[in-house]
């Protein structure tokens, strides 16, 4: 016999925001954010010199619905040259092209079918440029060191601290204009434990997007991963 609750859709991830969520992320967020560095990465792939920001934008887009994605949860940011350096949800792709030497910053968030969500930033230098080079290869190695250190349940605060005191010793300012690395991340909500920033204690589990982005020598480079903070561990999707 079939019920009436047999036929609802409910969302593939209930969130736990405590020491009872699951020790793995779930396989639907996974999927969501292989799909969302995937997407970026067809991006950045593409750019040849004199292509413009809403060009990058369409082929992220026709991308993701080859891949049967109809959604994002807030637009994809693309920038190059000056508008590198600002990622923010109301700064949607124009028609600036992209020079001989230059940097594109592109943050991809898919919705899956299913209701998952996904968050990844990714960097391409254009041509050859050193100084944006060595910043983006320092942003990275930062990053992927501390991501290595995260542990459940700990405050967001410190996590914020970490990084952007690494970020400052090696010479880099943050750029964020919330002045943060990141944020909480729901499948339906991003932002509902607020941010990663000197002012938020809130303990960290499930899933957090941690996106530094910073500037150095004139350069703007940005990178963003997805951490489950779960029951025992944390596990970098």
């Amino acid at each position: 016999m079939t019920t009436a609750s047999d036929d609802r859709v409910t969302p593939a991830w209930t969130y736990r925001p405590g020491p009872d969520v699951s020790d793995l992320p779930p396989e639907g967020l996974v999927k969501a954010q292989a799909l969302a560095r995937n997407a970026a990465l067809a991006g950045l792939e593409a750019v040849v010199p004199g292509m413009s920001e809403r060009e990058i934008d369409l082929v992220i887009s026709r991308f993701l619905k080859d891949h049967q994605v109809r959604h994002v949860w807030t637009i994809t940011n693309v920038g190059v040259g000056a508008n590198a350096h600002v990622c923010f949800p109301t700064q949607g792709p124009s028609l600036l092209e992209t020079a001989d030497r230059d940097v594109v910053i592109v943050d991809v968030h898919p919705i899956l079918p299913d209701g998952h969500w996904g968050d990844c930033t990714r960097t391409r230098i254009i041509g050859d440029v050193p100084e944006a080079q060595r910043a983006l290869a320092d942003l990275e190695r930062i990053h992927t060191e501390e991501l290595a250190r995260v542990r459940p349940g700990m405050p967001a605060s410190d996590l914020f601290g970490r990084v952007n005191g690494r970020l400052e010793s090696e010479g880099f300012e943050l750029l964020d204009l919330l002045a943060n690395i990141g944020h909480s991340l729901t499948a339906g909500a991003a932002y509902l434990h607020n941010f990663i920033d000197a002012g938020n204690d809130t303990p960290m589990w499930g899933a957090w997007a941690v996106e530094p982005f910073a500037r150095r020598d004139g350069y703007a480079v940005k990178i963003e991963d997805l951490v489950w903070f779960g029951r025992d561990a944390c596990t970098i999707i």
